[in-house]
């Protein structure tokens, strides 16, 4: 025997619980039941933007949207704009800021902020949460769909799958919702880890590791450019990391040879890092070569950047460098080259890249176009967007935007 809902909502997530609000905000009178498999809805909200909440972007824009529902994002924010987000989540109660380039955070600095806004607005309107409960399997009927757990089967007349998918899986991250899309005859496109760190070869990078610098990073592939960034680049042990690093990954596909180029200096041209190289080799002559880059980039980066360029020994004075040496030295500060082997796993990944192909959802309703009464939202659809809060922002957007349509 199975209980009823007028709504089951899979997933309680940022899209899940926006939809539920907005759903029972509309439905007074309507059961509007979360389904969630974690002790606790928001889990995965609490992490995001190294647990600050960068939960939109006012320069949220087809541009920053990757996948087959990306040409369709328009649509969505024209009813659910990042002003349209702030001043929501503000009438919940939630001071936000805008930062730099466009991110928008709660005032208080806290993720959890966001998150308890969310919870009392759903306590308010009386929305069922049933934590700990996860989704095995999803039947439609004729009339209904049944929803199986391991402890319960729930029936509804209506069902939103806003299950996410594989990116944190350690936080929850889960391919089950797609899985089950795809047994009730969806399709999607590749699925891979996106917004993560890039792995690459280079010899030199465990010297490296841990330190930080601003660049450009350059992803090639054929030697034609296929992206380029500018920020804040992490050396690991074996990746490249940081923002500009993470917008590069969801243009990284299978089977083909890819290249990052990190410029160290980029706003310097060729002659100019020429030109500042035979003033550092006049000022430092007498001294070793692991110091000719002193004040300009870290001690490790710099014996790095000479190791990459075979300087030996690099205790030998910086006078002694050939016109050679001088040369290469000058060319690698902007054209330091790693081979991409792949890309972190999902845990490491803060999206992904593929999902519920665009062409089977209807971009006014969130409706799926195959299944009559069947919402998809968020993470689950094959988009994906740059870092820096436009991830959340088509998460709520398309959360509101179901859950006013359901």
């Amino acid at each position: 025997m199975s209980e009823h809902k007028d709504v089951v909502i899979i997933g309680g997530g940022a899209s899940g619980i926006v939809c539920a609000i907005k759903a029972a905000e509309i439905n007074k009178y309507k059961r509007i039941t979360i389904l969630e498999k974690q002790p606790k809805i928001g889990r995965k909200l609490l992490s995001t933007g190294n647990g600050r909440c960068n939960f939109t972007n006012i320069s949220s824009d087809i541009i920053n949207y990757h996948g087959s529902f990306a040409k369709y994002v328009d649509k969505v924010f024209e009813n659910y704009s990042p002003e349209r987000i702030i001043n929501i989540f503000k009438s919940y109660g939630l001071v936000s800021k805008v930062e730099s380039e466009g991110r928008v955070y709660p005032y208080s600095n806290h993720a959890s902020s966001v998150v308890d806004v969310l919870r009392f607005k759903l306590e308010s309107l009386n929305v069922e949460i049933i934590c700990d409960c996860e989704v095995e399997n999803v039947i439609k009927n004729k009339a209904d769909f049944l929803i199986k757990t391991k402890d319960a089967t729930y029936s509804a007349e209506k069902v939103v799958f806003t299950t996410g998918s594989m990116a944190g899986n350690k936080l929850g991250g889960s391919m089950k919702g797609i899985n089950i899309l795809q047994e009730l005859g969806h399709s999607t496109s590749h699925i891979s880890p996106a917004l993560c760190p890039i792995i690459v070869k280079n010899n030199v990078l465990p010297s490296v590791k841990g330190l930080r610098s601003t660049g450009k990073v350059s992803l090639i592939c054929n030697n034609k450019i296929i992206k380029e960034e500018t920020g804040e680049i992490q050396f690991t042990e074996n990746a490249l990391s940081g923002i500009c690093v993470f917008n590069l990954a969801t243009y990284v596909k299978d089977n083909n040879n890819y290249l990052i180029k990190v410029s160290l200096l980029p706003e310097f041209s060729d002659e100019k890092l020429k030109e500042m190289m035979k003033k550092r080799i006049n000022t430092f002559s007498n001294r070793p070569c692991e110091d000719l880059f002193t004040g300009l980039f870290h001690k490790k980066l710099g014996i790095a950047l000479l190791k990459e360029c075979n300087i030996k020994p690099i205790s030998k004075h910086i006078n002694e460098l050939t016109a050679n040496e001088i040369e290469k030295i000058s060319n690698i500060i902007n054209n330091w080259n790693f081979s991409v082997t792949g890309l972190a796993d999902y845990s490491k990944a803060q999206v992904v890249s593929g999902g519920i192909k665009g062409k089977e959802i209807n971009p006014n309703t969130m409706e799926s176009k195959l299944i009559p009464n069947l919402y998809i939202c968020g993470e689950a659809i094959d988009i994906d967007g740059d870092c820096g809060g436009y991830n959340l922002q088509f998460a709520f957007a398309s959360g509101f935007l179901a859950g006013e349509n359901l």
